[in-house]
């Protein structure tokens, strides 16, 4: 299983080329840098590692076509796949809460929006001229013919069904976020079947996980940070969270979301009005968390990802970053490469 690292967003440019010239040292297998509102530029952020690195990749998560035109797009990922040699990623999304909630952007169609961006930035990035006309966007005689180093992987960001089902037809993988073990069979075979429609062979598709890493040498401070952004875990949708809550408290999760909306805006650990015992279980079933004693636990977890049909695990590390990457370096990337 490949081990991929989220770094949190708006990191300086000189920060993530340490970090990232860090991760590469250790054998991860991918440094994402995150697109958030009233950040620094993701793409612009990598530059500077992009140069200074050999074999790691670099991506970009996630970028939406209803916030940047596929054109721009094209233009950012291939502009960072030159500077790295042809070792660029970028996961494609639908539009996330965050962005939605700055700009006010209601999206629609969200599975075309996605799947004609997806086939635009794989034509462009073969330096062919493109002449495409969709139902929802459209390019006349552009072309990037400076394009000349091996392309980018594309993912898309994708849980749902039809969503799955496109990505396994057009892009050469899918990242899931916070999909607990429980419900990899019915995501990958989603997937498969977008796979099989489009005559793909699966093995040439990478099947890749996000989950938040909370892992610290004090397992109070992981717990509470894992609390604290408990908001981000799948959105706490139900079908996220009934495998191991059951119906009724998943019902009341998604009824009382804005408790933990305000525990991450506050900063605290203490989630008004939600029981202990759901906060725990979702602590327990959505995150790594714990103490350095826990970290034996997360690579079994794993290995039953793996076992499900799992290519890759993306990491998000919150805090301190380096200490992060050392302990996912020294400790679960020789388990499971």
């Amino acid at each position: 299983m490949k081990v991929q690292i989220f770094l949190e967003a708006g990191l300086p440019a000189d920060t993530v080329a340490e970090l990232g010239s860090l991760a590469e040292n250790f054998g991860v297998d991918t440094l994402w840098a995150s697109s958030f509102p009233g950040h620094r530029d993701p793409f612009l952020s990598l530059a500077m590692l992009a140069r200074n690195s050999q074999r790691m990749r670099l991506g970009v998560v996630p970028i939406s076509p209803f916030e940047v035109h596929p054109m721009r797009i094209s233009d950012a990922l291939l502009t960072l796949n030159e500077l790295c040699g042809g070792r660029a990623s970028l996961l494609v999304g639908g539009l996330g809460k965050s962005v939605m909630r700055v700009t006010g952007l209601e999206p629609t169609r969200r599975v075309t929006a996605v799947r004609e961006c997806v086939e635009i930035l794989k034509t462009a990035a073969r330096g062919d001229l493109l002449e495409y006309a969709g139902e929802m966007y459209r390019l006349a005689g552009y072309q990037a013919a400076w394009a000349t180093d091996a392309p980018p992987l594309i993912y898309v960001g994708a849980t749902g069904p039809a969503m799955l089902k496109m990505a396994g037809r057009v892009a050469d993988g899918v990242m899931m976020s916070d999909v607990p073990l429980p419900r990899m069979p019915e995501v990958l075979r989603n997937a498969r079947r977008g796979l099989k429609g489009a005559g793909r062979d699966a093995k040439d598709f990478r099947f890749n996980n996000f989950f938040a890493w909370h892992i610290k040498p004090d397992k109070k401070e992981s717990i509470a940070e894992a609390r604290r952004e408990l908001v981000w875990r799948g959105i706490l949708q139900k079908w996220h969270t009934s495998p191991f809550l059951g119906d009724s408290d998943s019902d009341f999760v998604e009824a009382n979301w804005g408790a933990f909306m305000q525990a991450f805006l506050q900063r605290t650990s203490v989630i008004d009005g939600i029981p202990e015992h759901i906060v725990e279980a979702l602590v327990a079933n959505l995150t790594f968390s714990g103490d350095l004693e826990a970290i034996d636990g997360v690579i079994e977890h794993l290995k039953s990802f793996e076992a499900a049909g799992l290519d890759e695990i993306t990491l998000k590390v919150h805090g301190d970053a380096d200490k992060a990457i050392r302990i996912i370096g020294e400790r679960l990337v020789p388990e499971l490469s």
